[in-house]
């Protein structure tokens, strides 16, 4: 490949960077490249060239996202939408379809409401598992609230219906265990000295 042509391509891939990496950066290192395919073996160059878009680009996109300020309206859309999805589940009432499709919303929208917020906040430090305690122990409750009233308002369980409900209030128990569990594990860290007397 020749030097003129070779030099695009490069330009090409700096598109891969954020944009306001590449406002300030792109035409230098364009320039750095051609000047090193003057003095250099191509192949050299390239190697070097390619080994560092390969370890750059994604530390550069992970720097813009660590500065991006949080957005939280889809978030707060979906959480919104499951809400409205409990709500039509209590209004519903005694009507088996409407309870799991209101329950079903609920929970799809609930759970891309987590995922969203989680891609909204700008990255930081790894925190303790334990600091999620709180989080992992409402869940178990929910979990277990949600199945004692659907089992309340359906009354009998069919056949067809009681291992999906046995095997919810396990999880419901488990995930409730495991955030007690979590949260006596916060408590041993952040005061020792109030667990041992």
């Amino acid at each position: 490949m020749s030097g003129p042509s070779a030099a695009g391509v490069y330009r090409g891939l700096l598109r891969c960077y954020p944009r306001r990496f590449r406002d300030e950066y792109a035409i230098d290192m364009a320039l750095l490249f051609s000047e090193q395919l003057r003095d250099e073996p191509a192949a050299r160059v390239w190697a070097r060239g390619v080994v560092d878009l390969a370890i750059t680009i994604p530390a550069r996109h992970l720097e813009a996202h660590m500065d991006r300020p949080p957005n939280p309206t889809v978030p707060v859309v979906f959480a919104a939408v499951s809400v409205s999805g409990l709500v039509l589940a209590m209004v519903g009432g005694s009507n088996l379809g409407m309870l799991v499709f209101g329950l079903a919303v609920a929970v799809v929208a609930g759970v891309l409401a987590v995922a969203a917020w989680g891609h909204t906040r700008a990255i930081s430090a790894a925190r303790p598992a334990t600091e999620r305690w709180w989080q992992v122990l409402l869940a178990g409750a929910i979990v277990l609230a949600t199945t004692i009233i659907v089992v309340k308002v359906v009354g009998e369980v069919s056949d067809d219906l009681w291992v999906p409900m046995m095997l919810t209030l396990l999880a419901g128990v488990v995930t409730t265990a495991a955030g007690l569990i979590l949260g006596i594990a916060h408590l041993i860290e952040h005061h020792p000295r109030c667990v041992a007397g």
